[in-house]
């Protein structure tokens, strides 16, 4: 077997944010963490991001509004049965539609601010904290979720009123899909309940082409925990419409990670679905394992074809339209009047060129 080169392997983990499951690996073997993995593996930060994720589900649920943490702390308790073996950079809270304008406003309070927000230019930072509300208010029925920084922690919440595009979704609350998953002792998370969970984590893997081995990790992990191979998670993933995102998981971390495949996994035949895979497939190995999706210049068209793919009723073609026709960068304005809706759509084009030659420029530096 050839020796491996430590680079190389740092790099790789780092795009694939798997690094407390590479560092693991080593130890269990008794090999010594090579410096350009432990460089770059911060064992502390899951921690940091548990503590503030317990911190502002008290600061929401003071003002009524119930979250729910879709991964990070809670998923990595009940995938990894700890907090340091799963490597996760920021906080995803879901809320309620009707209370993510709310929710907003108290983020804001609390020190957070637009990814895109001027960092050092505190009456700036403060306009859009205040402006937070409306903001969410006029993206509700074009978006899914916004990102924020802290202005001096630099943690990031992706604020989510939906999991995905399909303006029909219903609330995990309203039909029961909430589990609470103890963080450390006498304090716990509420989160999505095991199915649920296992068939979001499949549509937001699958929607991203699984760009990230740590999603894939996740799953497998989640199947291997189950008692009986996976067969009542994929069955229940199927159920929920979520067919082709579970069987593009199963097949990808049977293929990657060696996964077995469920008892009665057995996929209905269909080009969607090979082409998902093959798609992922190429993502996943892109610059032998190194390149990430998200530095590339096909990033925004390769996830839409995913949403496209994944697409199974009139709801999911309807969120991605909007999605096609209406996305929003953070930092843009989103105009309040009827013509915005007109002329947005037609902008697009020539607002992607113009992203897309910005992305080229500072590729080409």
């Amino acid at each position: 077997m050839p020796q491996l080169d430590d680079e190389r392997v740092a790099a790789i983990a780092r795009r694939h944010q798997v690094m407390p499951l590479v560092v693991a690996g080593y130890r269990r073997t008794g090999t010594v963490v090579p410096p350009a993995l432990a460089k770059r593996h911060d064992p502390v930060a899951p921690f940091r991001l548990a503590r503030e994720a317990i911190r502002l589900r008290a600061l929401l649920e003071a003002e009524g509004i119930e979250p729910l943490f879709l991964k990070g702390s809670a998923l990595a308790m009940l995938a990894y049965g700890s907090l340091d073996a799963r490597q996760f950079g920021d906080i995803d809270l879901l809320v309620r539609p009707s209370e993510a304008a709310h929710a907003a406003t108290l983020l804001g309070a609390a020190g957070y601010r637009l990814s895109e927000s001027p960092v050092g230019d505190l009456e700036a930072e403060d306009l859009a904290a205040r402006d937070l509300g409306a903001r969410i208010a006029r993206l509700l029925p074009l978006a899914k979720d916004i990102a924020l920084t802290h202005r001096d922690t630099r943690h990031v919440v992706e604020l989510h009123w939906r999991m995905t595009d399909n303006p029909h979704e219903r609330p995990p609350r309203d039909h029961g899909g909430v589990q609470m998953v103890e963080i450390t002792p006498g304090t716990a998370l509420p989160t999505l309940e095991g199915e649920a969970l296992f068939a979001y984590l499949c549509a937001h893997g699958a929607a991203h082409l699984w760009a990230r081995l740590r999603w894939l990790g996740d799953v497998a992990a989640l199947l291997a925990n189950a008692d009986d191979g996976g067969e009542r998670l994929w069955i229940a993933a199927v159920a929920r419409g979520q067919e082709r995102a579970a069987a593009s998981a199963i097949l990808l971390a049977h293929r990657f990670l060696d996964t077995p495949l469920p008892p009665g996994f057995a996929p209905r035949r269909s080009l969607r679905l090979r082409l998902l895979v093959a798609a992922a497939a190429h993502v996943v190995t892109a610059g032998g394992g190194t390149t990430d999706l998200a530095h590339t210049r096909w990033r925004g068209w390769a996830e839409m074809g995913a949403k496209l793919l994944l697409a199974s009723d009139l709801g999911d073609l309807r969120g991605w339209s909007t999605r096609l026709l209406f996305s929003v960068p953070a930092g843009e304005h989103v105009g309040p009047s009827r013509l915005w809706y007109v002329t947005h759509p037609l902008q697009r084009i020539p607002k992607l060129l113009k992203r897309r030659r910005l992305r080229r420029d500072r590729r080409v530096r």
